[in-house]
């Protein structure tokens, strides 16, 4: 009965610990693929990349991690560039997003 105890409690240990480890990869990406869409931003406008990924990061993270809350990015980022007489569809802007975050997961395997 021990034996089966510690097993189980071992099992229980290791999938908390994969949890958080997955949480904190997910934060991760999220952070650096935010980095990366500030920088897209900053090359098709004259915004600080600085000040925008500051400004994205503090929206984002300030928001339940949901697809609501990816949406309400994309859409700022839209309503943003619309400010700079860029216009892009929302598809376009999850086109990006998509190749922003691909790369910060890759960034994330490499490390």
């Amino acid at each position: 009965m021990g034996d089966f105890v510690h097993t189980v409690d071992a099992k229980g240990v290791t999938s908390q610990f994969n949890f958080i480890a997955g949480q904190e990869s997910a934060f991760w990406i999220r952070a650096r693929r935010n980095h990366l869409l500030a920088q897209w931003f900053s090359d098709l406008t004259d915004e600080s990349q600085q000040t925008y990924v500051q400004l994205l990061l503090d929206a984002d993270f300030a928001r339940v991690q949901t697809r609501e809350s990816e949406a309400w990015i994309l859409i700022k980022i839209r309503n943003d560039l619309m400010g700079f007489g860029v216009f892009l569809s929302l598809e376009q802007l999850r086109e990006v997003a998509e190749r922003c975050r691909l790369q910060a997961w890759q960034e994330r395997q490499r490390q």
